[in-house]
């Protein structure tokens, strides 16, 4: 994958590409052949590694592949196949994100997310927290639209009522698969386990593509949803 990158930038002699991968020319040179019989790299007329068309198409679709081995722990342990198959494609998209340490952190970040709206606050939640109703009520007063999208059924905990809070718009679905806060700059993502227990561990998205990622996916479930 690193000479790969490597080539991405631009047509590259064998020496250095090993400089830049920090690799030994002869493994440099061994790794290079195997890429070539895959199709993936070339040699243009003037010596240089190049990469094929096919070797960019290839390229397109690493980023995926590179998020999920970085947090290969966290994917052996969590259920994807909950939500839709072409957001695990697009799961890339979310490089870059950081990994909530703890649950508290992970629900701090959600709170963060709240208070510093201006435009709008999206959220898909199993349960509704006391703290982050409390946020949102502020919110609203202060003219930020709010969407939410839960589970049928729910009983919210003691002192949440969702009806008094005015000017939110609810939707009802079966199942709850991802819990997800964003406003317009940031979202905070969680996945469940492979037990079906939601994780709130989960991630902090801050870059543009990941956060198009998490606004894509509120839209496919709030497009799902039913009226309260």
């Amino acid at each position: 994958m690193n000479i790969v990158k490597a080539l991405e930038r631009g047509r590259r002699r064998l020496s250095w590409i090993a400089e830049e991968v920090g690799e030994s020319v002869q493994e440099t040179h061994r790794n290079l052949s195997r890429l070539s019989r895959a199709g993936l790299v070339d040699k243009d007329g003037e010596g240089y590694y190049v990469l094929t068309a096919f070797g960019r198409y290839v390229l397109a679709v690493l980023p995926t592949l590179e998020f999920l081995c970085e947090h290969r722990s966290y994917f052996e342990s969590h259920d994807l196949s909950r939500i839709p198959l072409k957001f695990v494609y697009r799961i890339g998209e979310l490089s870059g994100s950081r990994r909530a340490p703890d649950t508290l952190t992970a629900i701090r970040y959600s709170e963060i997310i709240i208070e510093e709206s201006e435009d709008y606050v999206w959220i898909i939640a199993e349960q509704v927290l006391a703290s982050a109703a409390q946020l949102a009520s502020r919110k609203i007063s202060e003219g930020v639209s709010l969407r939410v999208v839960v589970p049928r059924g729910l009983k919210p905990p003691p002192g949440v009522d969702l009806a008094s809070l005015r000017n939110v718009d609810v939707r009802l679905i079966d199942s709850v698969d991802a819990a997800l806060v964003l406003n317009e700059e940031r979202a905070c993502l969680a996945f469940p386990r492979l037990d079906g227990e939601m994780d709130y561990r989960g991630f902090l998205v801050e870059s543009k593509t990941g956060h198009e990622w998490c606004k894509d996916l509120f839209e496919y479930y709030w497009g799902r949803g039913c009226l309260v």
